[in-house]
């Protein structure tokens, strides 16, 4: 894996508040999906810390990253550090209240020339009640770079990730930084159900990541609804596809290594061949 490029480069501009659209974001219903997809891809460039709203937290994370809940932080919008990723909709903006949030961040990003990246379903984002002209939005009143999700990603993994999944199923960096280590490593790489095979997945993979999180943060919610709750998170990061099998695949390793940290590891560390 090579090193990352400098986020500058990989956004084309060094504009410091930078409106990225989603379409992912459009539906914040039941059968939304895949709203954080976005956040490994940030994570890369060494943007960790995420304001969202608590509708997309599911209590569990795909990556490490530091969240702030935009219902919680608003008070304290000074004390939040750049850079920073925003996710929220247009729609969102205002039902959740985030409408001083997002132009107290506009704000401060603009004074102090820090990154702030809003994630969202437009490419206009407006805030009503402080930009009451109809038809103008926030790239109007601010000094705003606009960039589009899909296109980003899609020139990301054709220039920086060898992976075998094709971007039309995924955009979630995550998901092809796995199946680029199991290319690597000569072990099956070409679905998200053959990256999340424990039986043969290579020791270093980042697949073994999320079993650690679940037994350290959420055991007792997966020993109550085992597969189910394990489907649901990762219905976040996931914007197709079975996410069942990925599901029983976590859970069948879980339960080889009875829930316990310490045998997940030497699971984890066994060769392929022997588990």
């Amino acid at each position: 894996m090579s090193s990352h490029p400098p986020i500058d480069e990989i956004l084309r501009t060094t504009t410091p508040i930078v409106v990225m659209r989603d379409h992912q974001l459009q539906k914040k219903g039941r059968q939304a999906r895949a709203q954080l997809r976005s956040l490994p891809f940030f994570d890369e460039l060494n943007v960790d810390t995420v304001i969202h709203a608590d509708v997309y937290d599911n209590d569990f994370k795909l990556i490490d990253y530091t969240h702030h809940s935009s219902q919680e932080i608003t008070d304290a919008v000074n004390n939040v550090e750049f850079p920073l990723v925003h996710i929220t909709t247009n729609q969102g903006i205002k039902e959740y209240g985030e409408e001083d949030l997002v132009r107290a961040l506009l704000n401060r990003a603009t004074e102090e020339s820090k990154r702030y990246i809003l994630v969202t379903d437009t490419t206009a984002p407006r805030l009503p009640t402080y930009i009451q002209k109809p038809g103008r939005s926030i790239v109007d009143d601010y000094d705003v770079a606009v960039k589009d999700y899909k296109i980003l990603s899609s020139r990301y993994l054709e220039e920086h990730v060898d992976s075998a999944l094709p971007a039309s199923k995924t955009r979630n960096l995550h998901y092809h930084r796995s199946s680029e280590y199991h290319k690597q490593h000569g072990a099956p790489a070409d679905t998200l159900e053959e990256i999340y095979d424990y039986t043969r997945a290579p020791s270093g993979s980042p697949v073994w990541e999320p079993l650690y999180y679940f037994i350290e943060h959420d055991l007792e919610n997966i020993l109550e609804d085992y597969s189910e709750r394990i489907r649901d998170a990762l219905r976040s990061w996931t914007e197709r596809g079975e996410t069942q099998n990925i599901a029983n695949q976590m859970l069948d390793a879980l339960r080889v290594c009875e829930f316990d940290r310490a045998q997940l590891k030497e699971y984890q560390q066994t060769d392929p061949d022997l588990r």
